[in-house]
């Protein structure tokens, strides 16, 4: 598996990303879209299976991958690299 995208560090809350200081120390490749609008479920270099938000993952294209399917008002699960 090719390990496309290098990730910039966050934290998430289910609802907002929040942006911290320098890269994860993995790289990761889309698998699918969760049901959390624009949070994908991203297999991982370290071996791990992250959920990690769209605008983290460093070069990433939402056009390259199939559209996300939006059904209401969503929250998701916490996360960070």
């Amino acid at each position: 598996m090719s390990y496309g995208y290098e990730v910039d560090n966050f934290t998430y809350d289910g609802f907002i990303v929040n942006p911290a200081k320098g890269k994860a120390s993995y790289m990761a490749e889309f698998i699918q879209w969760t049901p959390d609008p624009g949070v994908a479920l991203c297999k991982c270099s370290d071996g791990d299976v992250r959920r990690i938000p769209s605008c983290q993952l460093v070069g990433f294209a939402c056009e390259d991958v199939i559209e996300q399917e939006k059904s209401g008002l969503m929250f998701g699960v916490a996360s960070h690299s």
